[in-house]
């Protein structure tokens, strides 16, 4: 037969055979395997802050607007179903345009009657995205690819904070199969969820894993990953090992190793390691109904108690920056470097804490205190130095850990004494209203000062940069003065990452694509 192969070399079938082949090869299906901490209580995440649904519920449900990482290099918000949107002069009316490509997953289209269903039932039941959209006094629909949100007041900062809100909650709901159920938290779709988003939902297979698949008919386009496993791994050392191995792509900033392991990961040509910043901080909640917390000589010593740099050292290797500000580095001309927290002095938190009349008892303990944290490895380590820096002047505090939907539920109650926590600074300044407001969505401390409502709802309103500016900075002060919340450093995400994977969405090339926090849309495996 050697005269038929010959012929068909000088035909030129055998090469386009062998092309075939090689690009079959090239273009084999690829899996994404994301490890979690626990399992999802829900994929209806409009409903329920479900701290672990949010991964998988963000690759299958579309958005009106989103935010990712991108907020770092000014990026407040970017459309998803929106194609565009405009403001009126007077700040009460936005309207959006959406997509006309967009479909749900059955094949049928998103229009503006998905967006108005999905947002009237979420102020209706006041489910967790109300705490942006309680501003929206009616939502109209001029035609099927137009959304008009009308305010009840002027809120300029509203398209950012519905972005922000959108990395949880907020998903647009398909109207034609949500609307015979009273609410979204109960019926076929909230373990078998139907989007418009990059992934279409395939199985949960309870205590194991959320599978996904890529949506082929995305209106962008679809997923370089073919499918989307959520793995449950509870233990970050075995996700280590499952990543050192080869069957994990990468590990997100809850799986990151000890920041003393950088220098040599960063050495490991099969490893790139990945440093974000972000406008979180990570701080200490203090929660001002507990005693001896109420009093403000006591939150005053714990925060003259705190060597932030000792707790970089011992906690983060020195990798992390500390902050002495109400605010995060990323926030720029808007920080108040005027008003800083109380720096370390030792002696002058036990004078604080004599004066405020609790003077050392049998054992060396004033009082006792427990200490809590969300289940990732720098709030841990963080709590572990704080325990100890406590201690030192008297404090009695023992750590307590939880699970995360635990951990989520208690600071929701309110049941905690001290906790690590995230505030956020973004992308619009009013997320301080959020988190210090009385009756903020995020005020887990129960502070309240009726100046800072006053002067924060203003501020909301006001178009002039300036003028905003000043506010938010008066605000700061009165925050470091009554200390709720003790700043403690500028958050930074670590993520590891195999050679040959890119556009997690902790990089800079997914910025502004993966669509929300928690999106893989923007991933390319290795040959794609």
């Amino acid at each position: 037969m050697p005269w038929l192969i010959a012929r068909l070399v000088r035909t030129g079938f055998l090469t386009l055979c062998l092309l075939g082949a090689v690009g079959s090869m090239a273009q084999q299906p690829t899996t994404l395997v994301v490890p979690q901490l626990g399992e999802p209580k829900t994929l209806s995440p409009n409903f329920a802050s479900d701290s672990l649904g949010f991964a998988p519920t963000s690759n299958i449900y579309s958005h009106l607007v989103a935010i990712d990482w991108g907020v770092n290099k000014g990026t407040g918000a970017y459309g998803d179903l929106a194609e565009s949107w405009s403001t009126s002069p007077d700040g009460k009316v936005v309207t959006f345009k959406l997509h006309k490509a967009a479909k749900w997953h059955d094949g049928k289209p998103v229009t503006a009657a998905d967006v108005k269903f999905t947002y009237d039932t979420i102020i209706a039941k006041k489910y967790p995205a109300f705490v942006v959209l309680k501003n929206v006094r009616e939502v109209t629909t001029p035609d099927d690819h137009t959304v008009v949100l009308n305010l009840i007041d002027p809120e300029i900062g509203f398209v950012p904070m519905l972005a922000q809100v959108s990395t949880w909650t907020a998903k647009i709901y398909p109207k034609h199969l949500w609307s015979d159920q009273d609410g979204f938290d109960k019926g076929p779709y909230v373990i078998a969820p139907v989007g418009s988003g990059p992934f279409r939902f395939v199985r949960w297979e309870k205590g194991g894993l959320v599978e996904l698949e890529s949506n082929k008919a995305y209106f962008r386009g679809p997923a370089k990953v073919d499918r989307l496993v959520f793995r449950q791994v509870t233990d970050v050392n075995v996700a280590r090992a499952e990543f050192d191995s080869g069957r994990l792509q990468f590990l997100n900033y809850e799986y990151a190793p000890p920041l003393a392991e950088i220098v040599a990961l960063r050495q490991d040509p099969k490893v790139r390691v990945v440093f974000t910043p972000s406008h979180f901080s990570r701080d200490i909640q203090l929660n001002l109904t507990r005693k001896p917390l109420d009093k403000l000589e006591v939150r005053q010593a714990i925060a003259h108690a705190i060597d932030r740099e000792a707790m970089n050292r011992l906690a983060f290797g020195g990798f992390w920056k500390p902050a002495t500000h109400a605010s995060v580095e990323s926030q720029g001309d808007l920080i108040n470097r005027a008003a800083t927290f109380p720096a370390f002095d030792r002696a002058k938190a036990e004078a604080l804490l004599d004066t405020a009349g609790l003077p050392r008892g049998p054992g060396g303990w004033r009082f006792d205190i427990s200490v809590t944290n969300p289940n990732c490895p720098d709030c841990k380590a963080m709590m572990q130095v704080l325990v100890q820096q406590l201690r030192q002047v008297g404090i009695n505090a023992k750590l307590e850990q939880f699970d995360q939907a635990t951990w989520f539920r208690r600071q929701a109650e309110k049941n905690f004494d001290i906790s690590c926590y995230f505030t956020r600074y973004g992308p619009d300044p009013d997320a301080y209203r959020e988190h210090f407001m009385t009756g903020g969505g995020r005020n887990n401390m129960s502070y309240s000062n009726a100046e800072f409502d006053q002067l924060a709802t203003r501020a909301a309103t006001l178009p002039d940069k300036a003028q905003r500016r000043a506010i938010y900075q008066q605000l700061q002060g009165m925050i470091v003065r009554d200390l709720p919340y003790i700043n403690l450093f500028n958050e930074q995400k670590t993520t590891i990452i195999r050679a040959g994977w890119s556009g997690f969405n902790t990089e800079p090339e997914a910025f502004d694509k993966a669509i929300t926090w928690f999106g893989y849309y923007s991933v390319v495996p290795p040959g794609k």
